[in-house]
C-alpha cells in the first residue's frame, strides 16, 4: 500500500528493440527468485546455514514487497539529480519499519545465537539505526556493527525497491549517460548481467539497493570506465555462466552473470556462492568494485 507523488510520466518509444537504459523490476519476483535461489545453492555449499538465514531473510522481504506499508514518496530529486539518493530524514520511520516488521518475523526462525542479535538490533533507537543506515548507504560499511548490516540493508532495500520502478517511470532515459553507480540511487551494484532481451549480449548492472538494472557497455571498466586493458576470469571454461572482468588500470573488478545461459542465476545468490572467484582475484591483487546485500561485512572501504 502506497502513493506515488504526482510527477509527469515520460512517453517512451514501444520498439521491443529499444536499448533501455534502465530496467525497472518487480520487487517480490526477485526476492521470491532469490530465495529460491538460495534453497538451491545451499545443498552443495560449505555456507549452508549462512545461505538459509539468507534465505529467510529474504523470503520475508517478499512477503513484505507485497503486503507492507511504503507510505508516501516524500520527496523527489532536482533535475539531473539521482532521485532517490537523498530522501532526507523523513523516510526513516518507513524503513525503520519495515526493519521492525522483518525482524519481528524472522526471530522465531532463528536459533538464540542470531535471536540474540535480532533482539539487540530491534532494542536500537530511531537515531542510531538512521546514523547506521546512512553509513551503509554512503558506502560507509565499517561504521555499521557488521552483525547488523544484512538486516538493516534488507529493510532499505524493500523501501528503496519498492520506489524505483515508479520512479523510473518518470524518468526521462534519453537524457542519462553511462555511470558506475545507479541512476536511481546512487547504490554500488552487485555484478553485471548479460541478458539476451531486448537484444542479445547487452550488459545490464544489477543495483545492490533498489534492485534496478542500468545498462554498461560491455568491455569497459565499471569503475573507471576505460576500455583497453580489461582481462576476462572464469574457473573453469571460457564459456562458464559466472565470470569475471577485471581492469589493468584501476585494478578493480565485478562478477558478470550470464542470465541468458541460466535463468534461474540471481545476481546476489550466485554472487555469494562464487566467492572461490573473488579469493583468486584478490590474491592476484584486484579489488570487487561491487557490493553484495548478502554479505556487507566485507565491504569495509
Amino acid at each position: 500500500m502506497s502513493q506515488t507523488a504526482e510527477i509527469p510520466m515520460v512517453p517512451g518509444s514501444e520498439s521491443p528493440l529499444e536499448l533501455k537504459h534502465i530496467k525497472a523490476v518487480d520487487p517480490h519476483a526477485v526476492y521470491h527468485r532469490r530465495a529460491q535461489r538460495l534453497l538451491t545453492l545451499a545443498k552443495d555449499s560449505p555456507l549452508a546455514d549462512y545461505f538459509e538465514l539468507c534465505r529467510r531473510v529474504v523470503s520475508i522481504q517478499a512477503r513484505l514487497a507485497k503486503e507492507a506499508d511504503f507510505g508516501q514518496l516524500l520527496s523527489w530529486g532536482k533535475e539531473g539529480a539521482i532521485p532517490l539518493s537523498h530522501l532526507g530524514s523523513e523516510v526513516d520511520s518507513y524503513w525503520q519499519g519495515l526493519l521492525q516488521q522483518l525482524l519481528s518475523d524472522l526471530l522465531p526462525q532463528v536459533d538464540e545465537s542470531v535471536a540474540r542479535v535480532v533482539r539487540l538490533l530491534m532494542q536500537q533507537s530511531p537515531e542510531q539505526l538512521s546514523t547506521w543506515g546512512r553509513a551503509l548507504r554512503e558506502g560507509r560499511m565499517s561504521d555499521a556493527p557488521a552483525r547488523f548490516s544484512l538486516f538493516l540493508w534488507a529493510a532499505m532495500g524493500l523501501y528503496w525497491s519498492h520506489w524505483a520502478p515508479m520512479v523510473i517511470k518518470r524518468m526521462d532515459q534519453r537524457k542519462l549517460k553511462q555511470q558506475s553507480l545507479c541512476p536511481i540511487c546512487g547504490s554500488h551494484p552487485v555484478a553485471s548481467v548479460i541478458v539476451d532481451e531486448p537484444r542479445a549480449g547487452l550488459r545490464y548492472l544489477h543495483c545492490s539497493l533498489c534492485e534496478s538494472e542500468w545498462h554498461y557497455i560491455r568491455a569497459h571498466c565499471t569503475s573507471c570506465g576505460q576500455d583497453k586493458e580489461m582481462t576476462i576470469w572464469s574457473l573453469d571454461d571460457a564459456q562458464a555462466q559466472v565470470r569475471i572482468e577485471s581492469c589493468d588500470e584501476c585494478h578493480g573488478y565485478t562478477k558478470m552473470m550470464f542470465i541468458e545461459k541460466s535463468p534461474l542465476m540471481d545476481v546476489a545468490a550466485d554472487d555469494l556462492a562464487t566467492l572461490i572467484l573473488d579469493k583468486e582475484l584478490n590474491a592476484k591483487g584486484f579489488g570487487a568494485t561491487t557490493v553484495n546485500p548478502l554479505l556487507l561485512a566485507h565491504e569495509t572501504e
